[in-house]
């Protein structure tokens, strides 16, 4: 059966949604993929995906875009019930907290029962060659957690 894996993103420039159709591709051969908005998710409905992916901005120096607090109050209330999940996303090294809106979603989606599959990844800004290969690994990460 062909494994089912859920690309949530939050994006202001277009950068993680770009991401998030980049890993889609990666996954395309082995997976059934659902690309959605993080405004437009139901955190209570996560458990029905065989993995989730979140691709999210880090905003200012430090926050979680405003469009994800919803999803991410709603996640405190969920059970994962041990769902694959993995995390990545942009942000800029200029900022202070570089990146921590990925912290704050990993620490969730692992307080929230769910099983982390590969290691976070932080991009400054745009993606470059060495950023592509390690969301290249993050996508087989995820698929052979599902083998």
């Amino acid at each position: 059966m062909t494994p089912s894996i859920q690309i949530i993103f939050a994006s202001q420039t277009g950068r993680n949604r770009a991401i998030a159709g980049h890993l889609q591709a990666q996954l395309a051969s082995r997976a059934q993929t659902v690309i959605t908005e993080i405004s437009q998710v139901d955190a209570f409905a996560l458990t029905q995906a065989d993995a989730v992916i979140i691709v999210s901005y880090t905003y200012h120096d430090g926050d979680l875009p405003d469009e994800a607090q919803d999803f991410f109050e709603d996640l405190k209330e969920v059970d994962l019930k041990r769902t694959k999940f993995a995390v990545c996303g942009s942000s800029s090294k200029r900022h202070i907290h570089f990146g921590r809106a990925i912290d704050y979603l990993t620490i969730q989606f692992n307080s929230s029962n769910g099983e982390q599959v590969a290691d976070s990844v932080k991009i400054d800004q745009d993606p470059d060659d060495a950023d592509y290969q390690r969301l290249n690994q993050l996508a087989q990460n995820v698929l052979a957690s599902l083998a």
